[in-house]
């Protein structure tokens, strides 16, 4: 269990997950949480992820009345269904009325930021539970914004330090939500209707994982990200010779998917640097193996970077898989043409200062045990990019033992 958990564990939580956008702007021909990413649709990842939250009682989704059936057979058992109203605002207190009276804090999630990660829902119910009336969660404004009259013309140019590009969940005290709402005003999010009333709202970090999704580009962003995660986090486990491209092809993964990348290299060079000497393979791995679990218990899905030569470190990675609940999938990287991967191991320069890259005649040498992974990847040709993409396709089909 998280901090963020453990702090929220005294609380009662309630989820209103808000899945009545006609996704018109998406150019779907069935409401937005019904569009599907990695195999599912939006309303399945979002609910999922809100469920793994700590505290949470009761999920609510508010569909609409025209796809009830739909939505009912696509989610788990316990999730309460009810119906949207014309607005949003209107939606929402749908949802809200429908919490059982044990719910202390409230959260309201949009189907749209599928993604959310469940370490984003613990952070605002753990805000909420320190005593803010409402909780939103925000990213800071990277783009110069102008504020323009009806005309088109600039009459403002705001600081965009001081702005932040808020998400979904939103949490509250139930008897703030309560009072907000009664208001009988409308708003685009529920903590306008607090700040309407004069209640103060707390801003904290939010996560890039959280995007909304309302345009197709949108849409393929979300199934990149989607990959890797749909069905719970995934320990990639890497392996091959030094020089065929491991940690090349780590980054590009990490680059279009969030993914923990963990390099046994580093792990080492950092043992030396505070006075280990001679420091043998078994204990950097055993520290990636530590470090691995750590992020998998948060739902962070990991690469492992490591040569993984031997059949001892392919079986304590997948010790660490299963250790943690997560899905391993295996990758060996080679490089078929000898003269390439010749020139990478003489001609590459040091990326981590103080670490000794192996000679050829070192590569060459490595115990090095045939093995069956999931994925074998010839580098001698395949840009990382295209590498990266057989991968991620790979993914989609991963099952809990990483195999299909």
């Amino acid at each position: 269990m998280s901090a963020a958990q453990q702090e929220v564990a005294v609380s009662v939580v309630g989820v209103v997950v808000v899945a009545g956008g006609l996704g018109t702007r998406l150019g779907a021909d069935r409401p937005k949480a019904l569009v599907e990413i990695a195999g599912e649709p939006l309303v399945v990842h979002a609910v999922r992820r809100a469920a793994a939250a700590a505290g949470v009682r009761q999920i609510v989704v508010v569909v609409p009345a025209s796809h009830r059936a739909e939505f009912a057979a696509l989610l788990p058992e316990g999730v309460t269904l009810v119906e949207g109203g014309a607005e949003r605002t209107d939606s929402v207190a749908a949802g809200l009325a429908a919490l059982v009276p044990e719910v202390e804090v409230v959260l309201v999630h949009d189907a749209a930021r599928a993604l959310a990660p469940t370490a984003l829902f613990d952070a605002v119910s753990a805000a909420v539970a320190a005593g803010s009336d409402a909780v939103v969660p925000g990213l800071p404004v990277v783009d110069t914004v102008k504020q323009v009259d009806e005309a088109g013309q600039v009459v403002a140019t705001p600081d965009r330090a001081t702005l932040r590009a808020v998400q979904t969940p939103q949490g509250f005290s139930r008897s703030a939500l309560a009072r907000a709402h009664a208001d009988g005003h409308q708003a685009t999010d529920d903590a306008a209707l607090v700040e309407r009333l004069g209640g103060r709202v707390h801003v904290i970090d939010g996560d890039h994982l959280a995007l909304k999704i309302t345009h197709p580009a949108d849409l393929d962003a979300a199934e990149r990200l989607a990959a890797p995660a749909s069905g719970g986090p995934v320990l990639i486990v890497l392996g091959g010779l030094p020089g065929v491209g491991k940690t090349t092809l780590a980054r590009a993964l990490a680059r279009r998917t969030p993914l923990t990348h963990l390099r046994v290299d580093t792990v080492e060079t950092g043992l030396r640097r505070v006075g280990a000497t001679d420091v043998p393979a078994a204990a950097g791995y055993g520290v990636a193996y530590a470090m691995a679990g750590d992020q998998l218990d948060l739902g962070q899905s990991v690469i492992a970077d490591t040569v993984n030569p031997l059949p001892v470190t392919r079986e304590a990675w997948r010790g660490v898989a299963d250790e943690h609940d997560a899905r391993v999938f295996e990758i060996e990287l080679i490089c078929s043409d000898t003269a390439v991967h010749e020139r990478r191991v003489t001609e590459r320069v040091p990326d981590i200062p103080e670490h000794i890259d192996p000679t050829w005649q070192q590569v060459q040498d490595r115990d090095y045990a045939e093995w069956q992974p999931d994925l074998r990847l010839d580098t001698a040709s395949a840009t990382p990019e295209e590498l990266a993409a057989t991968v991620l396709a790979a993914l989609r089909h991963v099952g809990r033992s990483g195999r299909d």
